[in-house]
């Protein structure tokens, strides 16, 4: 049984993590998919509906289970599905869990299940009530417990500062004394998390060990754009991901600003934002229009068309898991500069990109510019890293991601029955 909140054939984020997971799990295994959201907010599954319905595509190995807010639940959503208050969603998704809860007692008195999985969202607030049940118990990858560097505060506006600051405080006693989340991590099999600096914080505060995987993989055949080669200037680079504080795109302009030959690069910036007025005007203050392209939110081909022609992505963002561009980059040869943290210290290495130590802001902001102004200099460095890239990317395929993944599952059936009891 495998528990995935949001589950979408088209869609990305966790909406492609759950669905990666399940097509190619259901390869080997029968698998019972409970879920809750296929759109925007909680209940709204019309794609599923319509996808299970249609029946063209389904396997017979999936099982699919959709348990839809009660009163109750829709009611403590209300606030957040109106665009009022946000955070209302986690108290509607905790009654959630107790919906789920029930139904999931239900399917394992009534079908042979094997082991339970709490696959996704993969944020550790919400545990959930399905480690109470009498079964081999995995969950993960977990994140969430990660915090942003104040060192790059100056970069944000003063609601973001707010936004983050208070996130830091409430998710750092969220972390320490969460009562549901130790009681569940005691009742786990095999507990997985999706970045090694979750790990280490896994282990400092709650003395448990864990698997490091990261939640997302690669799908796609490998695939590197050798015509990008045959004209480096200028050299293109992409920014991909919502125009707010979190993606933190103001740090990548104003390390721009820096750079002598401007007219040798180009930025094509994919998505939108509360904060894309704010920056298309810093932007033009700074005399960079002429050498960027704001393409707002546009379909997924056409950001697929725009990695294969890139030759440098960029990620600046103040908090991250295992964001889905980055394997995206990969899987097709694009080498990826980022700073030295989250899920991007894990997975980018010298071969596949440039990693930013983060010690103060203006030696990111010079380290940025300083890197961009290496591949302006030397622009094989950017083939070189293709070829890289392509390379690693081959660690994260769903091929290594099944063997993987059957591992687990047979730790976690010996774990359980070591277990002397399980009240």
């Amino acid at each position: 049984m495998v528990l995935a909140y949001a589950l979408s054939p088209t869609k990305g984020s966790e909406y492609s993590v759950a669905w990666n997971y399940i097509t190619n799990m259901s390869q080997e295994h029968e698998l019972t998919v409970i879920y809750g959201v296929s759109g925007d907010h909680m209940g709204d599954c019309d794609e599923m509906e319509t996808y299970i319905k249609d029946g063209k595509n389904l396997n017979p190995n999936i099982r699919y289970i959709q348990v839809s807010p009660n009163r109750r639940t829709r009611a403590l959503n209300w606030c957040n599905r109106h665009g009022i208050f946000s955070y209302s969603f986690y108290f509607a998704y905790k009654a959630w869990q107790k919906q789920v809860y029930k139904v999931a007692e239900t399917l394992v008195a009534q079908n042979d299940i094997d082991l339970i999985h709490f696959l996704t969202p993969i944020g550790y607030r919400e545990p959930g009530y399905l480690w109470k049940i009498d079964k081999p118990y995995i969950w993960g990858p977990v994140g969430g417990a990660s915090n942003y560097p104040e060192q790059l505060a100056p970069s944000m506006s003063w609601k973001s500062r707010i936004k983050y600051r208070l996130r830091t405080f409430v998710n750092n006693f969220q972390f320490k004394h969460k009562k549901r989340l130790k009681k569940a991590l005691k009742k786990c099999d095999v507990f997985l998390t999706a970045t090694t600096e979750t790990r280490l914080r896994f282990q400092a505060i709650h003395r448990t060990d864990s698997f490091y995987i990261p939640e997302n993989a690669i799908t796609t055949k490998l695939y590197l754009n050798q015509e990008k080669f045959n004209r480096v200037d200028p050299i293109e680079l992409i920014f991909i991901g919502r125009l707010d504080g979190g993606k933190n795109l103001r740090l990548l302009l104003e390390a721009l600003c820096l750079i002598k030959d401007r007219s040798k690069i180009h930025l094509n910036i994919v998505g939108d934002g509360p904060e894309r007025k704010l920056l298309e005007k810093y932007a033009e203050t700074e005399n960079l229009s002429s050498m960027l392209t704001w393409h707002g939110k546009v379909a997924r081909s056409k950001v697929y068309d725009l990695i294969q022609k890139s030759h440098l992505h960029i990620i600046t963002s103040l908090l991250e898991a295992n964001t889905t561009v980055v394997f995206e980059t990969l899987s097709h040869g694009v080498p990826t500069l980022t700073l030295d943290h989250c899920g991007m210290h894990d997975t980018i290495c010298d071969k596949c990109g440039f990693k930013i130590p983060i010690n103060s802001y203006e030696q990111v902001m010079h380290d940025i510019a300083d890197r961009i102004q290496d591949c302006i200099d030397s622009p094989e460095l950017l083939k070189e890293k293709a070829y890289g890239a392509l390379e690693c990317a081959r660690k994260y395929t769903w091929k290594h991601r099944i063997n993987f993944w059957n591992k687990i599952y047979d730790i976690a059936i010996e774990n359980y029955s070591k277990r002397p009891t399980r009240s």
